[in-house]
């Protein structure tokens, strides 16, 4: 999937929701603002305090395979992170890890993953790297 898959309200919706998330529930993460009047901010020099309200749980007790081939550290907190935030387990498989199609093939790794993961997190050099014609989330 990449954004060219999705229409503009969809894209609008995760926005949202991502920003919904990142300054009620980790507010440490966003600046404190202000509402002037709707659709309108300003920096508060003194710090608002927001009600801490706890992330969805919509990956509880889910499992999800972090694949990377390619090493990234923000990427790989952020993914973690977000997983674990949202009731999640992340099982970070880094190239070091598996070998995809070396004593494997990538349709059995494909089989296996999607068989005990719910969802999988790919972090890789081309988007053709990860583009299957069989599909690996049951």
């Amino acid at each position: 999937m990449t954004l060219a898959d999705l229409s503009p309200a969809q894209i609008n919706r995760i926005i949202t929701h991502a920003h919904s998330l990142k300054t009620t529930s980790l507010p440490w993460l966003a600046p404190s603002y202000t509402s002037q009047r709707p659709g309108t901010f300003s920096s508060s020099s003194k710090k608002k305090r927001r009600p801490l309200r706890m992330p969805s749980q919509s990956l509880f007790s889910k499992s999800i395979a972090l694949l990377f081939n390619k090493r990234s550290t923000r990427t790989r907190v952020s993914a973690e992170t977000a997983a674990v935030l949202l009731g999640g387990r992340a099982l970070f498989l880094g190239s070091e890890d598996i070998q995809l199609g070396v004593n494997e093939t990538v349709r059995d790794s494909a089989r296996v993953i999607g068989g005990m993961c719910q969802g999988i997190f790919a972090r890789v050099g081309d988007h053709s790297e990860i583009e299957v014609k069989i599909p690996i989330i049951p």
